[in-house]
């Protein structure tokens, strides 16, 4: 059906104006008694929360309990016949159900931990970011953190061979943390559709001594994209701090046990397959629930290893086995990825979906990498890793202005 106008004529009679977002300045202004806030707020903001693997007997007393409350619970038909083992429960309400909902549960015997995990996502702790890079507490107040991407490579999809030298690339490196990369991500290996691997000691040969360098002039952590075991080691001891691995930890063995020993930070990135194969297959089902669902099995083989929570950030592979539809679709609900419990990091920049909606080559696709940047900041990314440094930290300046408002 074809948009048409719903406006009304005439002075005097009723018009509605939908709100997107309502707070107490609305309230205020219809005159409302400044008593009634306390009541009146949690109605404004309205909750799903899909909780999965609940028993049977939990499942019901979510649903009895929300019910009771106002709210409700959408359940797996056996749930109340009882035909049921488990079920993944879709829970329904404003914030005011959430807080009653979630003392009701605390209060019963074995279902604390179900309380717990409704709370993180409906009232999640807030404030800056912190991550724990090889025994050191690092702070990051300004979000998202930006992340310069320094490739030492002769074929990277955007910048291949414009910093293969030593010189050249700490120069580069210095000039993004002067424009705001809080963050420098130093990489020896392509990984862009159909790269060639590179043995691990060329890698090496190239990372190493950038690394070394760029931490002697700036006070900035420095990661390695590999996920090679001895290149990750050899950057380590050369002063990097993490270890950004496009395999989540599944490529080398050895390096499980690296991250866990250093206490180093680490990426765990989704990626079908390998650079050379990935774009082979990109269908799914649902590209967000397998993609969350396999960054949340590479962060619980993490804690099982032993390697601490505050060391893991998630990224969903933005371009690693994806095609355009879902590159889309992730970035479009990259909020729901925070229900991981870790930094979410997302690299989009320059990447080959910005090109195929704007049409553009990889020189022409900055405007499209700030609008996706945008959109990281305002749905609760943690990092986002950028070439251009300066304009992510304009952008994420006028986010937040927006937001602040």
């Amino acid at each position: 059906m074809a948009r048409r106008s719903t406006r009304s004529s005439g002075r005097g009679l009723p018009r509605a104006r939908r709100l997107c977002r309502a707070g107490a300045s609305d309230i205020l202004a219809l005159g409302a008694d400044p008593a009634s806030l306390p009541f009146l707020l949690p109605k404004l903001g309205h909750v799903n929360v899909l909780v999965e693997g609940v028993k049977l007997y939990a499942a019901n007393i979510l649903k009895q309990s929300m019910l009771s409350i106002g709210g409700d619970v959408a359940v797996h038909r056996d749930v109340i016949s009882g035909k049921a083992e488990s079920s993944t429960c879709l829970v329904m309400g404003d914030l005011r159900h959430y807080r009653l909902l979630i003392d009701k549960l605390g209060l019963q015997k074995g279902l604390e931990p179900l309380a717990e995990a409704i709370r993180r996502q409906v009232f999640p702790d807030e404030g800056p970011l912190e991550m724990s890079l090889c025994g050191r507490r690092v702070v990051f107040t300004e979000l998202p953190v930006i992340m310069g991407i320094l490739n030492v490579t002769p074929d990277s999809f955007s910048d291949g061979g414009a910093f293969l030298g030593t010189e050249a690339a700490v120069r580069h490196a210095l000039e993004m943390v002067e424009h705001g990369a809080e963050m420098i991500d130093v990489g020896g290996e392509s990984t862009r559709p159909g790269a060639v691997p590179v043995d691990g000691e060329e890698e090496i040969r190239r990372v190493v001594p950038v690394i070394e360098r760029i931490v002697k002039e700036v006070d900035v952590p420095v990661s390695v994209d590999t996920s090679k075991h001895r290149v990750a080691r050899a950057a380590l001891e050369a002063g990097a701090v993490m270890v950004n691995d496009v395999t989540a930890l599944r490529n080398d063995p050895a390096m499980m046990g690296l991250v866990r020993s250093t206490g180093c930070g680490v990426v765990l990135m989704h990626m079908r397959g390998t650079p050379s194969t990935m774009q082979s297959d990109t269908s799914y089902g649902d590209v967000v629930a397998e993609v969350y669902a396999f960054l949340d099995e590479r962060i619980e083989a993490c804690l099982e290893a032993g390697i601490d929570p505050a060391c893991i950030a998630a990224d969903p592979g933005i371009g690693f086995g994806k095609d355009l539809a879902g590159n889309l679709a992730l970035v479009r609900h990259i909020s729901e990825f925070s229900s991981l419990g870790v930094p979410v990091l997302l690299g989009h920049s320059r990447k080959s979906f910005i090109g195929a909606v704007l049409d553009s080559a990889v020189d022409n696709r900055q405007d499209g990498t700030d609008a996706v940047t945008a959109w990281a900041a305002a749905n609760g990314v943690d990092i986002v890793r950028v070439h251009d440094c300066r304009r992510a930290k304009r952008t994420r300046a006028m986010i937040r202005a927006i937001a602040g408002a």
